[in-house]
């Protein structure tokens, strides 16, 4: 018996070796993934394939290699660690910064020397 999760998901119906027709149910597929601060759509991230195809990819090619890579665009990735230097030098106090940027900001002030 399917669980109630599993009713609204995907059903494929197989004929077994035995003669025997079963109901195979597969996950949904992998959605396009958005910035975490601007909701803009991300690229270099695979979607569109099955959750479980995306998770076999090597790491490199679930998403871009650099800071913030799948969480945040080019553009906000710009502007944080432009806000994270003005804090690190003292043009701004961390207080200053937008509430929606401060925990990134946070995270890149560890990797600005």
């Amino acid at each position: 018996m399917p669980t109630k999760g599993e009713r609204a998901s995907e059903k494929k119906f197989v004929k077994t070796p035995g003669g025997r027709v079963t109901i195979h149910f597969f996950k949904g597929k992998a959605g396009k993934h958005h910035c975490a601060l601007c909701a803009c759509e991300l690229h270099g991230v695979p979607h569109g394939q099955r959750t479980s195809g995306v998770r076999k990819l090597a790491k490199t090619k679930r998403r871009p290699n650099v800071p913030f890579g799948g969480t945040l665009c080019s553009n906000c990735r710009e502007t944080v660690f432009v806000e994270a230097a003005k804090v690190k030098h003292g043009l701004k106090e961390i207080g200053a910064v937008s509430l929606k940027e401060k925990g990134f900001v946070e995270m890149a002030l560890n990797r600005v020397e």
